[in-house]
């Protein structure tokens, strides 16, 4: 029993705080974590197919290859992501958490 009643209440309120916060961090950091690594995996995948033999600048061809490469990644990653935000959202309703506690990912 707390005295005068308020320090368990304050105590809880930091604490659900300090978790929200702590919680967008995490999410801010894998977004980063993830933006980082698509722009490799780009980088990888878009440059070995697109320019043979680099040179000081790309070439119309190389150029007009490198759009259409990283578009249809991009597409790609998005629609990975989707889904697997949806399937985990999906998980969490099936074993009765809240897709809040998530952090809607």
């Amino acid at each position: 029993m707390a005295l005068f009643g308020s320090s368990e209440t304050s105590s809880s309120d930091s604490s659900t705080e300090l978790k929200k916060s702590l919680m967008q961090q995490v999410q801010a950091e894998a977004a980063m974590s993830n933006a980082r690594l698509l722009v490799a995996k780009i980088n990888e995948n878009c440059f070995e197919r697109c320019i043979p033999s680099p040179g000081s600048s790309l070439s119309a061809g190389e150029n007009t290859c490198l759009s259409s490469c990283m578009e249809k990644y991009i597409s790609a990653w998005n629609l990975t992501s989707r889904t697997y935000v949806a399937r985990v959202q999906s998980e969490a309703k099936k074993m009765g958490a809240s897709a809040d506690v998530l952090g809607g990912l």
